[in-house]
């Protein structure tokens, strides 16, 4: 047993690969443990799990990689699973992951199958943090049981809850959430800058997500200033191009699973060669013609997706500006992070963006492992574990010195609530510090004995365009007038900026616990515990299959927290908004918005279903959408 090593681990939970480190404390520094449990040694383990039909078990990292390619093996395969962390069922993903002819429907929490068992993305992510765990262990010589994961730093309450959970199926207390691009601006070593401030842009390009955070430092002190990101941009898309171009070249424009997957893999291996080459070959190795692929090419197929990134870079440096007609911060030096900042065109498109010298753009260390070298840095604060425990929330820090660092960050999404007319009330602002808690008063809509309050997170007015996280149920209420009860409602972001709640009814004189409803976590500890129990068999060889079936009725489940927000029953429609084209989004969110506050007649319901119908189906909507404003005009007169 290492007994220099911290037990507490920092680990980069990847979409394509992820890192595990570990702080030296003789070397006062933090390092990557290899991955030796399956092929050649390796600082990063590929993020796929898949079944090996052979051993009759899910295998995860490299041995799973391996069978992308391999003949049948392609639906076997789950890729970039931490895209859909926190996701739910829509029309496309119910198609894409095969499960239009089972139970689940739109607006469930989203899952994907493996040989005949349907997982969440959290246990997904759970079977990839084993393996991390695992890796750290071998290199210890004894048990691990706690975690620094980082995350996205735009990922949404609904992402960061389902990465905890993983963390916990996994059997890790996970100590703290940090931000990738703080976790890398740590390994950077700017947490040691001069005494005069300076600012730096983390520019974080990883395998499926991409993060912008602009920073200050000063002494031993990071703050974050602006936060921009896209959870579905990074360098899968630049393979998803190329596999796209060289179905063209060879005829495959619909792909079988396990073509895809021989695609993909081509097209992240010649990626990699572009990075060092003006050229390479492509060959798929099933009888089609070898491609040639250039860098010319290879740009061309990737600059949408890299125009997306800057356009984050501006919004980012957007927020920092003190006021509407004043400049954003300037930026000392940019710092890249993400195996995907290997490729030149990203510091060729930010040195042009900002008109500065090559070494503007900094590009120290290993980018892959940037960000698992700064969790665990972080981690050394915390004491580790004796053992894992559902029950158990460990929270205690070991003694701070005069080394430690000051970290303040920002939420990346405005939290609130869903009121009358479907309108979007915010309580905590973007960019408010955290650790942070805001408190409003609410009143109660109706007489009613129950009263649900959807709380989302966005940025736009209306709740229609923003992320439903969960729904607090307020439960036997003295039925009286509009008006009549008030609610003091509570919102708290903790260090990882999850959310907790806490309602206090004024007339009552008491603050009291609702349930939560938070629709993709899986919540309960029991719940968490049979999960967990679960994901240890399909790690073990079995003889004879037993594919579980999907849950009968797919519900959302429930929770109990000090609970969040307000007072609006949540009528939302079951098309969303952005489904409907632009020409008539403003009268289908007029009509709905109505209808959510009036008893509509029979006429103006069966518009409505009719129009939502059309919309799914593709039918022409010009005569539909006359009929609906008539009809909607009719009824509000």
């Amino acid at each position: 047993m290492n007994v220099n090593l911290h037990r507490v681990v920092g680990i980069d939970l990847g979409t394509t690969y992820s890192a595990v480190a570990l702080f030296d404390a003789d070397e006062d520094t933090a390092t990557i443990v290899p991955d030796r449990v399956f092929g050649p040694e390796a600082d990063t383990t590929p993020s796929v799990v898949a079944f090996d039909p052979h051993e009759g078990r899910v295998v995860v990292g490299a041995e799973a990689k391996r069978a992308m390619s391999l003949p049948g093996r392609g639906r076997e395969t789950i890729i970039e699973i931490k895209r859909e962390m926190g996701a739910v069922f829509t029309e496309e993903t119910l198609k894409r992951f095969g499960a239009g002819g089972t139970s689940f429907r739109e607006g469930d929490p989203l899952r994907v199958r493996l040989h005949g068992d349907w997982l969440r993305p959290q246990e997904v992510s759970a079977l990839v943090l084993m393996r991390m765990k695992e890796i750290a262990e071998r290199e210890l010589g004894g048990g691990v049981h706690d975690a620094v994961v980082t995350v996205p730093a735009y990922f949404t309450e609904r992402q960061k809850k389902a990465t905890e959970e993983a963390a916990l199926l996994a059997g890790l207390h996970p100590r703290q959430l940090i931000p990738e691009p703080t976790a890398a601006a740590i390994a950077y070593g700017v947490d040691s800058a001069e005494e005069e401030p300076r600012v730096y842009l983390v520019f974080d390009l990883g395998g499926g997500t991409f993060d912008v955070s602009i920073i200050e430092t000063r002494d031993r002190k990071i703050t974050v200033l602006a936060t921009a990101g896209d959870a579905r941009l990074g360098g899968g898309d630049f393979d998803a191009a190329v596999a796209d171009w060289l179905g063209e070249r060879t005829g495959r424009t619909s792909p079988s699973a396990d073509e895809r997957m021989q695609a993909l893999a081509a097209a992240e291996q010649a990626k990699r060669e572009l990075s060092l080459r003006e050229t390479t070959t492509i060959d798929l190795g099933d009888g089609t013609a070898p491609v040639e692929l250039d860098r010319a090419r290879f740009k061309s197929l990737i600059k949408p997706t890299l125009d997306r990134s800057l356009k984050k870079v501006v919004e980012a440096l957007n927020m920092t500006k003190p006021g509407p007609d004043e400049p954003p911060v300037k930026v000392d030096a940019i710092l890249l992070v993400g195996g995907s900042t290997r490729i030149p065109l990203v510091r060729e498109m930010l040195v042009e963006h900002f008109n500065e010298d090559d070494d503007f753009v900094r590009a120290d260390g290993d980018p892959d492992t940037l960000v698992a070298r700064g969790a665990a840095l972080l981690a050394r604060r915390f004491e580790p574990s004796e053992s894992f425990d559902f029950d158990r929330r460990p929270a205690g820090l070991r003694q701070s010195g005069e080394d430690e660092f000051d970290i303040r960050l920002i939420t990346e999404h405005t939290l609130g609530v869903g009121v009358q007319d479907n309108k979007f009330d915010p309580l905590i602002e973007r960019g408010a510090k955290i650790p942070n808690h805001k408190q409003k008063r609410y009143t109660n809509q109706k007489d009613s004995e129950n009263v649900e309050v959807p709380i989302y997170q966005g940025e736009s007015d209306l709740v229609f365009d923003n992320t439903r996280v969960g729904t607090i149920v307020l439960d036997k209420i003295e039925p009286r007038e509009a008006g009549y009860h008030q609610f003091d409602i509570t919102f708290k972001l903790d260090v990882n900026g999850l959310l907790e709640v806490k309602v206090f009814h004024a007339n009552a004189g008491r603050e009291y616990e609702a349930t939560f409803r938070q629709s993709t976590s899986i919540g309960k500890i029991d719940m968490l515990a049979e999960s967990r129990r679960r994901l240890l068999r399909l790690l073990q060889p079995r003889t004879e299959a037993q594919p579980s079936q999907p849950d009968a009725a797919a519900e959302p489940l429930t929770f109990t927290l000090p609970p969040p927000v307000e007072l609006v029953p949540d009528d939302t429609p079951t098309v969303q908004p952005d489904a409907v084209p632009a020409e008539f989004r403003r009268l289908f969110r007029k009509v709905t918005a109505w209808t959510s506050d009036h008893e509509a007649p029979e006429d103006l319901t069966a518009a409505l279903r009719e129009f939502t119908e059309a919309v799914r189906t593709g039918a022409e909507l010009d005569d539909l959408a006359d009929r609906l404003e008539d009809v909607y005009d009719r009824a509000r007169r």
